[in-house]
């Protein structure tokens, strides 16, 4: 046998099995069933945007406005600290004397009045500041009995000018009375009382 007629032989063999294999392979793609297609998605319902919420108000302090200037001396601010002024022991004036009025019953009725005329100065302390003093002259009576009044005050000179305080001070005479040993006299006495720190 030739070498041409045994190519002839093994080579149309192979040709026709690959035709074959071929055909068979495009018949099974054709027969295939169409796979269906993927459903549609269905749309992911959103939900409506939060409307944000606004931080919390924090309610700042009132602001309180400083005094207008110049203050009045009320308005500004003192800081509290324990005041050392008091009503000090002072030296009086005797204007005039009947009877037998002596310094001792002078000395007993200033030192009754002194706690009364502490108050009136004490009241009005924080609107003056520094030493003050009020000068009254006033009456002592003796009427015997061992009891002695005062009256008729009035104010001579003052450094506080509120007349409320003067008020005050001249008031406090009218509520005193006093312990003297005189049977009966009348005195008419002029008396500064100091308020201010002692020893100053």
């Amino acid at each position: 046998m030739s070498q041409s007629s045994t190519t002839r032989w093994l080579a149309l063999p192979l040709v026709c099995l690959s035709l074959l294999l071929l055909l068979a392979a495009l018949a099974y793609w054709l027969t295939q069933p169409a796979s269906p297609p993927p459903p549609p998605e269905e749309p992911v319902a959103e939900a409506p945007p939060r409307a944000p919420t606004p931080p919390p108000r924090l309610t700042p302090p009132p602001v309180v406005p400083p005094p207008a200037f110049p203050s009045p001396q009320s308005e500004v601010p003192i800081p509290q600290q324990p005041d050392k002024r008091r009503v000090i022991q002072s030296e009086f004036t005797l204007e005039e004397i009947h009877g037998d009025f002596r310094p001792e019953d002078i000395q007993a009725a200033l030192k009754a009045v002194t706690p009364l005329v502490q108050q009136c100065f004490e009241d009005a302390a924080q609107r003056n500041r520094g030493p003050q003093a009020v000068k009254l002259r006033f009456n002592l009576e003796s009427r015997g009995e061992g009891e002695g009044r005062m009256d008729k005050g009035e104010v001579l000179a003052s450094t506080i000018p509120d007349p409320m305080v003067q008020a005050c001070v001249v008031d406090s005479l009218l509520d005193i009375g006093f312990k003297t040993p005189s049977r009966g006299g009348r005195a008419t006495v002029v008396y500064p009382f100091e308020f201010r720190v002692p020893l100053e």
